[in-house]
C-alpha cells in the first residue's frame, strides 16, 4: 500500500518568549482585556534581566502580579522547553490561579492533592506546572530529583510559615511520643528558671514558648531519634515529609514546645541540598511592595536578587480605616458587629479561639471546605461575615466580592519557632516587621486593583495603638501610612461629632461624591514616614545567618562557629538579645567540633543576656576559668564592703529569701525578699509602695542608661486567674511613677505567674511578665557568687566580686534586662 502524504500535529514555527508578544498570540477568555501600564513595564523590565538567577517582581498586592508570573512562566517554557514551575502558598491559590490562566487562554498542567493534570504535557517542554509550596519543598517532594530549569514563586514574601512546615517535626501534646520526648529534658529544667513552665507545658496548660537549650539537644539527639523511630515517624504521613530533611540533622534543630504540643525545626532554612537552588536555575519571586524586605530575605536567603518595581498606582485602592471605638477588645468587638450588621464582610481573627468570640454572626471558614464554600461567598449578595482565621494570604475577595475587611487585633506568630522568635527573643525590627507582613497582606484580602474601594475595621486598642505609632507605621507602604492618617483625622471628626462613622461607611460604598472630593483632596498632604536605612543591617545578619546555619548543617562546624562569631559581634553594635543568639548557635557549632570549653563559654555568655536561652549546669563549671576583670564596677564595691562589714549576715539573708520568695498569699514577705536580693546584688533596693503607699512594691537601682527597674509582685495569683484590668491600670500609674522620679529612664516588670491578661486590659507595649522562678534564679546565681568568693582569692574582694559578677551575668542593667519574660500585650486573653 502506497503512502500518502503524512501530517504531523507538530507546533510550526518558533515559539514567542517576550512575555508581551505571548500575551498579544493569546485568546482572552476572562475578565482581562489588557495590559496594565505597571505590568507591562515590569514584563519588559524582566525580559531584559530574564536571565539573572534571581529576579523579584515587587508590585503591589492587588497590582496584577499573577498575570506577570503567568507570562514569564510560559515564556520561560517556550524558551528552554523544560521544566517550569508555578509555585502557589496553598491549594486555593492553586486553583485561582489555574482559572486565571484559563482566562488568558493558557492550560498548564497541574499537581496539587498529589494528583497530577496534563504531567506528559508538562514533562514535554510544553507547559509550565502550577503546584503549591507543600508539593515542592517536602522531603519526598516529586520534583526533587528532576531537572528543573525555573521557578516562579508567587506571594513570595509570605511563603515562610507553609515552608517552615514542610521542614518542622510536629507533635501534638495528645501524642503518645510527647510526653516521653519532653521527659528527656526534665532533669535540665527542673533546676532552672523555666521550671515551672515545664510543668505547665507537661500538663498540657496555657504558657509562652519554651525553647529547649541546644546543649540539652545535642546530649539527648540520639535518644530522641530512637523514640521517634519507635512512634513511627518514618511511616506516619504527618510526619514522614518532614523526618526525610530532619532524620540526619537532629543535632542542629531546634526544639519549642507549649501547652499545644511541641516543633522539631531548623531555625533557618537549609535550602542549598534542594535542587532547586542549584546553579543554573532561575527564579522569579513574585511579592507585595513593603518597605523591609526581611520577611523575603528570611525565607529566601537571596542576597543580592535583581529587583524589579515598575511605577504607577496599580493596586492602589481607595481605603477607609475605621478606628473603631471602645475602652477594650469586647467592646470594639461588639461596635464593629454593629456597624457591619446589614453588610456584607469578612474578619480575619488571629486565633481559631479568638475566631469564636465572632460567633454569631461570622461563619468560620473550615479550609476543608475548598475553593467551593470560597466562591459561593463570592457570589452571596446577602449580608453575612466570614471568618479568615489568621488567614493573612492565600484567599481574594476582590471587588463586589466584599468590600468590607475587619482586621481583629495584632496577629501572632503562626508557628511556635516564629512565636519564640516574636515572644522571648523579641527584636523590634523583626517583631515589627512580621507584624507589618501581615496587615499589608490582609488588607490586600479585599483590595486588589486600583479601582478597589472599601473599609477596614481596626479592631482592638493593641492593634489601634501600633498603627498609630510612627516607628510601626514607618513598615508599611506608603498609601496606606496616608490612609491611616486621614482615618486619625477623620476620627477626632467623628468625636466631635460632625459625622458617624456609619456616615463614613456608607459614602465609601456608594460612591458618594463628597467622600471622593474629600479623599483626593487630602489624601497626598500627609506627611509619612519612610523605613530608615539603618534597618538594613537587620536583612545583612539574616543574610549571614544563613550563611552560619547552612555551615552547622553539612558538618562544616568550625566555620560555622568562626560566621557565628562575626555575627555576635556584628550584632553588639544593634540588639543585645540577637548577639545572645548568635552566641548560643556558636556554642552548639565549638560543641559539635569537639571543644567543650569554647562552648561552655558561649552558652554561659548567651545566657547571661537571654536567660530563656538555658544556662549549663554547675557541674560543668570545672571547664571554665572566669577571666580577670578589665574594671570594678559600683556593685563590686558595694559588695566588697558589705562583705567586709556585715559577712556574717550574707547567709542568713540568702536563706531568708529562699524562703519568702515564693508563689503564695503572704506577698508582703515576697516583696521584702524580692527587696533584699536587689541588695545581694550589690544594687540600691527600696520599698516604695510600703513607705509612701505610691510606686511600684520595689525597686532596684543602678546607673547608666536605666536608672531604676522596678517590680510589681502579684505572687498571690492563682494558677487559674488572669491579671485583671485593676492590675494593668495599676503598673499603669507605677510607670508613670517611676519615669518622673528617674527622668525616663527606668522598667516595670510584674512578678507573678505566666497568666492570661484580660480582654478589658490594655497593658502597653513595655510591660513584662517574669515568673518567680526566674527571680529565684539570680538569687541561686548570687549565692554562687558569694560561695565562689568565698572559696577564692580574697586578696582584692572588690576584684573577686566584679569577677564573678560577669561569669553570672549579674551586673547591672544585664541582670533585670535578661530575666525570661513575656510581654502582657501577648498574654491577652482569648
Amino acid at each position: 500500500m502506497a503512502l500518502k502524504k503524512i501530517k504531523l500535529s507538530i507546533a510550526q514555527g518558533k515559539k514567542p518568549v517576550d512575555p508581551l508578544e505571548i500575551f498579544k498570540k493569546l485568546t482572552l477568555r476572562g475578565s482581562i482585556e489588557n495590559i496594565w501600564e505597571p505590568q507591562g513595564e515590569a514584563l519588559k523590565k524582566w525580559q531584559k534581566k530574564r536571565n539573572d538567577p534571581d529576579v523579584v517582581v515587587q508590585m503591589n498586592t492587588g497590582g496584577g502580579k499573577t498575570l506577570v508570573g503567568l507570562l514569564i512562566a510560559q515564556s520561560l517554557v517556550n524558551e528552554t522547553k523544560g521544566n517550569v514551575l508555578y509555585v502557589c502558598p496553598n491549594n486555593q491559590l492553586v486553583e485561582q490561579i489555574v482559572d486565571r490562566a484559563k482566562e488568558i487562554g493558557l492550560s498548564p498542567a497541574v499537581r496539587y492533592k498529589s494528583e497530577w493534570r496534563d504531567r506528559e504535557d508538562f514533562e514535554s517542554g510544553n507547559i509550565f506546572c502550577v503546584t503549591n509550596y507543600a508539593t515542592i519543598f517536602n522531603g519526598k517532594s516529586i520534583f526533587r530529583n528532576e531537572d528543573i530549569d525555573a521557578l516562579v514563586f508567587d506571594d513570595a514574601h509570605v511563603a515562610e510559615n507553609v515552608i517552615r512546615g514542610q521542614f518542622t517535626l510536629r507533635i501534638p501534646y495528645d501524642h503518645g511520643a510527647f510526653s516521653r520526648i519532653f521527659h528527656l529534658f526534665r532533669k535540665h529544667f527542673a533546676n532552672s528558671s523555666q521550671a515551672e513552665r515545664f510543668e505547665d507545658i507537661s500538663k498540657g496548660r496555657f504558657t509562652s514558648v519554651l525553647f529547649v537549650p541546644m546543649f540539652i539537644v545535642w546530649e539527648h539527639a540520639q535518644q530522641l531519634r530512637t523514640m521517634l523511630l519507635d512512634f513511627g515517624v518514618e511511616d506516619d504521613t504527618k510526619t514522614m515529609f518532614a523526618w526525610a530533611h530532619l532524620k540526619e540533622h537532629l543535632s542542629h534543630c531546634a526544639i519549642v514546645a507549649d501547652g499545644s504540643g511541641m516543633e522539631i525545626t531548623p531555625v533557618v532554612f537549609p535550602f542549598s541540598q534542594l535542587n532547586y537552588f542549584q546553579e543554573g536555575v532561575r527564579r522569579i519571586y513574585l511579592t507585595a511592595t513593603l518597605p523591609s524586605r526581611a520577611s523575603f530575605v528570611r525565607t529566601f536567603g537571596v542576597a543580592k536578587p535583581t529587583i524589579i518595581q515598575p511605577s504607577g498606582k496599580s493596586g492602589d485602592a481607595q481605603r477607609l480605616f475605621v478606628f473603631v471605638p471602645g475602652k477594650d477588645d469586647e467592646e470594639q468587638r461588639n461596635e464593629a458587629k454593629s456597624l457591619v450588621e446589614n453588610r456584607k464582610c469578612c474578619v480575619i481573627p488571629p486565633s481559631h479561639k479568638k475566631g469564636q468570640e465572632w460567633i454569631p454572626p461570622a461563619k468560620i471558614y473550615d479550609t476543608d471546605s475548598g475553593q467551593e464554600e470560597i466562591d459561593r461567598f463570592r457570589r452571596s449578595k446577602e449580608p453575612e461575615m466570614l471568618g479568615l482565621v489568621a488567614r493573612y494570604d492565600g484567599i481574594d475577595l476582590p471587588g463586589d466580592a466584599c468590600r468590607v475587611l475587619i482586621l481583629d487585633r495584632l496577629s501572632t506568630g503562626e508557628n511556635l519557632m516564629n512565636r519564640f522568635i516574636d515572644e522571648s527573643i523579641r527584636v523590634e525590627t523583626i517583631r515589627i516587621s512580621n507584624i507589618a507582613t501581615r496587615v499589608v497582606q490582609a488588607i490586600g484580602r479585599i483590595f486588589r486593583s486600583n479601582t478597589d474601594h472599601g473599609v477596614v475595621l481596626l479592631v482592638g486598642p493593641q492593634l489601634q495603638s501600633w498603627v498609630r505609632t510612627p516607628k510601626n507605621r514607618a513598615y508599611l507602604p506608603i498609601l496606606l501610612q496616608q490612609q491611616l492618617l486621614l482615618a486619625s483625622e477623620l476620627m477626632r471628626q467623628v468625636e466631635a461629632e460632625e459625622f458617624s462613622w456609619e456616615d463614613l461607611i456608607e459614602g465609601v460604598l456608594t460612591g458618594d461624591e463628597k467622600w471622593d472630593e474629600m479623599y483626593d483632596e487630602y489624601i497626598d498632604q500627609f506627611e509619612t514616614n519612610i523605613l530608615l536605612p539603618t534597618t538594613d543591617w537587620h536583612i545583612e545578619l539574616i543574610l549571614q545567618e544563613q550563611e552560619a546555619y547552612e555551615r552547622l548543617w553539612q558538618g562544616q562546624f568550625l566555620r560555622a562557629a568562626d560566621t557565628y562569631a562575626v555575627l555576635a559581634e556584628t550584632a553588639q553594635k544593634y540588639d543585645n538579645r540577637l548577639t545572645a543568639w548568635y552566641n548560643h548557635w556558636r556554642g552548639l557549632a565549638l560543641m559539635c567540633a569537639d571543644d567543650k570549653q569554647g562552648a561552655f563559654h558561649e552558652f554561659i555568655t548567651a545566657a547571661n543576656s537571654r536567660s530563656e536561652l538555658g544556662r549549663p549546669s554547675e557541674k560543668r563549671e570545672h571547664v571554665f576559668k572566669s577571666a580577670k576583670p578589665d574594671e570594678i564596677g559600683q556593685q563590686a564595691n558595694n559588695l566588697a564592703n558589705w562583705y567586709r562589714r556585715r559577712k556574717n549576715q550574707i547567709s542568713v539573708a540568702i536563706r531568708q529569701v529562699e524562703t519568702d520568695l515564693i508563689y503564695g498569699p503572704d506577698t508582703k514577705k515576697a516583696e521584702e525578699a524580692c527587696r533584699v536580693l536587689g541588695i545581694l546584688l550589690g544594687l540600691q533596693a527600696k520599698r516604695p509602695d510600703n513607705v509612701k503607699d505610691t510606686g511600684p512594691d520595689v525597686t532596684w537601682e543602678g546607673n547608666g542608661e536605666l536608672l531604676a527597674f522596678g517590680f510589681e509582685l502579684k505572687t498571690d495569683k492563682n494558677k487559674d486567674g488572669e491579671y485583671s484590668k485593676k492590675n494593668i491600670y495599676q503598673c499603669h500609674d507605677h510607670t508613670e511613677w517611676l519615669s518622673n522620679n528617674y527622668d525616663g529612664k527606668a522598667a516595670l516588670t510584674i512578678v507573678g505567674p505566666t497568666l492570661p491578661v484580660s480582654k478589658k486590659a490594655n497593658p502597653s507595649g513595655m510591660l513584662q511578665i517574669v515568673e518567680i522562678n526566674s527571680i529565684r534564679d539570680l538569687l541561686a546565681r548570687a549565692k554562687a557568687m558569694f560561695e565562689a568568693v568565698e572559696a577564692g582569692d580574697k586578696t582584692s574582694l572588690e576584684q573577686a566580686f566584679q569577677t564573678w559578677l560577669n561569669y553570672y551575668g549579674l551586673n547591672w542593667p544585664t541582670c533585670v534586662e535578661s530575666l525570661d519574660s513575656m510581654l502582657a500585650i501577648d498574654l491577652k486573653a482569648g
